[in-house]
C-alpha cells in the first residue's frame, strides 16, 4: 500500500463522517475545528458542514494515527502536539491540546491531480487574472525567460498560477521541480520531479543543490521558505533563466524583502554578507514578482466564495541607494 493510500485509509477510518468530502474532487480543503465543527472549501465556496457528527476523541485519534503513518509521534499535553506532513498531493496540519485551545484541530488540503489543473486561459476565464496579464506573464516567463517569484498568503492560488505558467514551457526544455508534496502537475514530458523528506534528511537545500548537477534548463521550487534560499538564488544567478518559485508575502515588493531575510538566514556557517550585497544579488536573480490575493465575497445567493486574483506584477530593475528599484507592470 502506498503512503498516500495508507493516509487516506487512516482518514476514512477515523473521520468516517467526512468521507464524502475526501472523495469529492471539487473539495480542495477540509478544516476541522475544536468541538467537531467542520468547514470545507468546494469549488471556491466556503461551506459549513452541519451536524458533522465528529467528537474531539475522533479528531485526536485521527491526528495521532496520521502522525504514526508518516513516522511521527504526537500526544496531547506533551511537548509534541503538532503534525505537519505532506504526502503526494495531500498537505496535513493538525494540533492537539494544549496548543489547540478547546480541543484538537485539523486541516487537510487536497491538490488536484494532473489533467485537472487549470491552464492560464482557464484562469483568465475564472477571473484570476486578465488576458493582458496572462499575455505579459507568458512573454516574460516563456519567451524572455525571466526568473519569476509568485507570492501571496496561504491559499491564495500561488501554486495554481505557478502550475499554469509551467504548462507554457516548451516541450524541449528540461524542467526540474523541487517540492515537499506533489502540488505542481504541469504535465511536461521533459520534467524531473524531486521530493524533499525532512524526516529522512532529504532537505530542500540538498535537493536544490542536486538539481544544479542534473542539467536543468529551468528550476521550479514549489516554495521558498528556509535553508534552500541561498542555493535557489545562486541557481537563479547561474544561467538557469526562466526559473520560478513561490513565497509567502503581503505585496509584490515585500517579496524581495522576504527573500532577503530568508537568504541571510540560509547563508553557510560563518558566512556573512552586508544587506546591500544581498539586495544587489537578489535584484540580479529575481526579474519579476507576481502577487496574488485571496478575499471572500458574498454572492447574491448569500453564499460566501473565495476569490483569488493577481493583484500586482512588478519588474525588478535593480538597487539604488539601498532600496529595490521596481517598475509596476499592472
Amino acid at each position: 500500500m502506498s503512503e498516500k493510500a495508507h493516509v487516506m485509509e487512516v482518514l476514512r477510518k477515523n473521520l468516517e463522517p467526512l468521507n464524502s468530502l475526501f472523495e469529492d474532487p471539487l473539495v480542495n480543503e477540509v478544516m476541522v475545528n475544536a468541538g467537531g465543527i467542520v468547514y470545507a472549501e468546494r469549488a471556491g465556496e466556503m461551506i459549513f458542514i452541519e451536524d458533522a457528527g465528529l467528537k474531539d476523541v475522533q479528531i485526536e485519534s485521527a491526528i495521532v494515527a496520521l502522525a504514526k503513518s508518516v513516522n511521527e509521534n504526537v500526544q496531547a499535553n506533551s511537548a509534541k502536539t503538532f503534525i505537519s506532513a505532506s504526502v503526494e498531493n495531500l498537505r496535513i496540519a493538525g494540533a492537539l491540546a494544549p496548543a489547540s485551545h478547546g480541543g484538537p484541530s485539523l486541516c487537510i488540503r487536497k491538490h488536484q491531480q494532473g489533467g485537472k489543473r487549470p491552464n492560464l486561459g482557464q484562469l483568465v476565464e475564472r477571473g484570476m487574472l486578465t488576458q493582458q496579464q496572462a499575455d505579459w506573464l507568458t512573454d516574460l516567463f516563456v519567451t524572455e525567460k525571466k526568473n519569476i517569484m509568485v507570492g501571496g498568503p496561504t491559499g491564495s492560488g500561488k501554486t495554481t498560477l505557478a502550475n499554469a505558467l509551467c504548462m507554457c514551457i516548451p516541450a524541449y526544455e528540461r524542467v526540474i521541480s523541487v517540492e515537499d508534496s506533489l502540488e505542481l502537475e504541469p504535465e511536461l514530458k521533459h520534467h524531473v520531479r524531486l521530493l524533499t523528506n525532512a524526516s529522512k534528511g532529504v532537505t530542500a537545500q540538498l535537493v536544490v543543490q542536486h538539481t544544479l548537477r542534473s542539467r536543468p534548463d529551468r528550476l521550479i521550487l514549489g516554495e521558498t521558505r528556509g535553508s534552500e534560499t541561498f542555493d535557489l538564488i545562486r541557481a537563479f544567478n547561474s544561467g538557469h533563466d526562466g526559473s520560478l518559485s513561490t513565497v509567502h508575502a503581503s505585496s509584490a515588493e515585500d517579496m524581495l524583502y522576504v527573500l532577503e531575510m530568508l537568504y541571510q538566514m540560509s547563508l553557510p556557517p560563518d558566512a556573512s554578507l552586508s544587506p546591500d550585497a544581498v539586495r544587489g544579488y537578489i535584484a540580479r536573480a529575481v526579474h519579476v514578482c507576481v502577487h496574488v490575493t485571496r478575499s471572500v465575497e458574498q454572492g447574491d445567493d448569500g453564499k460566501f466564495n473565495y476569490v483569488r486574483r493577481v493583484g500586482e506584477i512588478i519588474r525588478v530593475k535593480g538597487v539604488e541607494n539601498g532600496k529595490y528599484v521596481v517598475e509596476s507592470i499592472c
